[in-house]
């Protein structure tokens, strides 16, 4: 925070966060059997074995949506010919006054044999099931409009610096 005095009144001004990163998050359906493809985590931290989507960076000269099917590509092995754009969250983790933008993409075309090229690993999941896995904190705020396959969603999720959700305001805008 930063405080400027002018003839002795005094005002604050809050700076904005630094360390803003805007990401792509996705997941892969898979409805012939009804699973859902989910990175579980292995870095150490309050993040191992939670289960995420697959997260891209965002290259300077790509589009988002090229970057979600790279990214997905890249982390499986998949060969993925459309992400369907479902949803923009922002997360906030307020401890250590960062944050992210994903864009959430979802995709249900894709080939290939799935190969695990991220640390952790890549499991298909039961759609029935998902609500009984450790899901990230971000994962889990958003997978109950994500499953409903329809509607468009955004929000900001507040997160701990141990991933523990603090608040979280997720609205649909509209349905597909």
């Amino acid at each position: 925070m930063i405080r400027f005095i002018f003839e002795n009144h005094s005002s604050e001004i809050t700076t904005p966060m630094s360390n803003t990163s805007i990401q792509t998050l996705s997941f892969i359906f898979d409805n012939e059997t009804d699973h859902l493809l989910l990175h579980q985590i292995a870095e150490d931290g309050p993040l191992k074995r939670k289960h995420s989507g697959i997260k891209g960076n965002i290259g300077l000269s790509e589009d988002i949506n090229s970057s979600a099917i790279r990214s997905i590509q890249d982390a499986s092995g998949l060969k993925i010919s459309e992400a369907v754009l479902r949803g923009a969250v922002k997360v906030v983790w307020d401890e250590s006054q960062t944050s992210a933008i994903y864009f959430v993409y979802e995709s249900a075309l894709f080939s290939g044999e799935l190969e695990n090229k991220l640390t952790g690993r890549l499991i298909w999941v039961d759609i029935l099931n998902i609500f009984n896995l450790q899901m990230e904190g971000v994962v889990q705020e958003i997978m109950p409009n994500l499953l409903d396959g329809e509607s468009f969603f955004e929000g900001t999720v507040h997160l701990s610096d141990s991933d523990e959700v603090i608040s979280s305001d997720i609205r649909i805008c509209n349905t597909i």
